[in-house]
């Protein structure tokens, strides 16, 4: 969730400028229907793909993309999930470390998007959607105490809603590669040797 001013005083004079700050991360996905399995039309595959990244895309901002860091273990709930069927969402808090930055929060101040891609598998019944699966990547670095790069991926099960898609099943890993602490690199000047305390 991206903090946003509202309301405020338009006639009180700025004191002085300063610099903007940093836009928050988002993440907007790359979508793209890669299998259809029965009848569906060609002429609504990309809109059917976009619906469905929308939907992935909510989750991964709220679970490891938004929000302010460092922050408390705890702020990550069932919102971390938007999208979830109410099952899912069971499955997914029982695995927080997992599905969301819940345990690095803390120490981490910011979070880069590198990259992140939706290719979904669409299951059809006369030309209208019955089910996906949506196969996910998500790069992010992560900034502070626990520097690194982060890669999310998997697959989410996905039925179709009145309005959108809900996710009912997933199956998700998650890399961790520590940024090189550089009190830990090799010197480039000579040092005497003995205690590096």
């Amino acid at each position: 969730m991206a903090l946003t001013g509202c309301g405020g005083e338009p006639d009180k004079k700025a004191a002085s400028p300063s610099p903007s700050p940093t836009p928050a991360a988002t993440v907007k996905s790359a979508a793209k229907l890669v299998h259809v399995q029965g009848k569906f039309p060609r002429s609504r595959h990309q809109a059917v793909s976009t619906n469905v990244a929308k939907v992935v895309d909510r989750w991964l901002q709220a679970a490891y993309v938004g929000g302010d860091y460092p922050r408390e273990t705890s702020t990550f709930t069932a919102k971390s999930f938007p999208g979830f069927s109410k099952g899912a969402i069971a499955q997914a808090g029982k695995q927080m470390s997992l599905m969301s930055n819940a345990t690095i929060a803390p120490h981490i101040d910011g979070v880069d998007v590198v990259a992140s891609d939706v290719h979904v598998d669409l299951l059809a019944n006369n030309n209208y959607p019955v089910g996906a699966v949506a196969r996910v990547r998500l790069v992010y670095d992560t900034t502070g105490d626990r520097a690194s790069r982060q890669t999310v991926r998997g697959t989410l099960d996905m039925v179709p809603t009145k309005t959108s898609w809900a996710v009912f099943g997933f199956n998700i890993t998650r890399e961790e590669k520590l940024a090189l602490d550089p009190s830990s690199a090799p010197s480039a000047s000579p040092s005497p040797s003995g205690d590096k305390s």
